[in-house]
């Protein structure tokens, strides 16, 4: 159930005694700015000669949000090698921020949150981020024309009354 404070309510006082968990809304960014990011992080990765998994990473690390599970941020340690940092650096399906802490010959690192969960605001952050750093490396990023465009088909598909 999506709705106002009231329309919850009144929802709620229909239903059939049990335990329901209330979470605020939180849209859902658009398959089309997840498009319009991947193909900007490639464009990337082309330029620099890395794989699409290390930029996406890199990205990821720099503006992204940490994984929450139950509340709680999540961390791992994981061996204190290069092995191990590669190994992170091109995971296409976990990924993770480094960190300097240690315990014995482990690092631990912050398990960050996948970008196809990201809301509407973590995605712009991501995005906008990315035609910044295309822009310092002289590429050309989208326009800001292109990007209100995704944002307003996205509006308009994802209208919530």
């Amino acid at each position: 159930m999506n709705g106002t404070n009231l329309e919850c309510i009144a929802w709620l006082s229909q239903q059939k005694d049990g335990t329901y968990t209330v979470e605020p809304y939180e849209e859902k960014r658009s398959l089309s700015a997840n498009s319009l990011y991947r193909k900007m992080a490639g464009q990337m990765a082309k330029a620099m000669c890395i794989s699409n998994a290390r930029i996406h990473n890199q990205l990821l690390r720099k503006y992204g949000s940490m994984a929450i599970i139950d509340g709680e941020e999540v961390w791992i340690a994981l061996p204190d090698t290069p092995e191990t940092e590669r190994a992170v650096e091109e995971d296409e399906y976990n990924h993770f921020q480094p960190t300097v802490k240690t315990t014995g010959s482990r690092r631990w690192y912050k398990l960050l949150k996948p970008s196809h969960e990201f809301t509407v605001s973590e995605m712009s952050r991501l995005i906008d981020g990315t035609a910044e750093e295309m822009r310092q490396m002289g590429l050309v990023p989208p326009t800001d024309e292109e990007l209100q465009k995704s944002l307003e088909r996205y509006e308009r598909t994802h209208h919530v009354p």
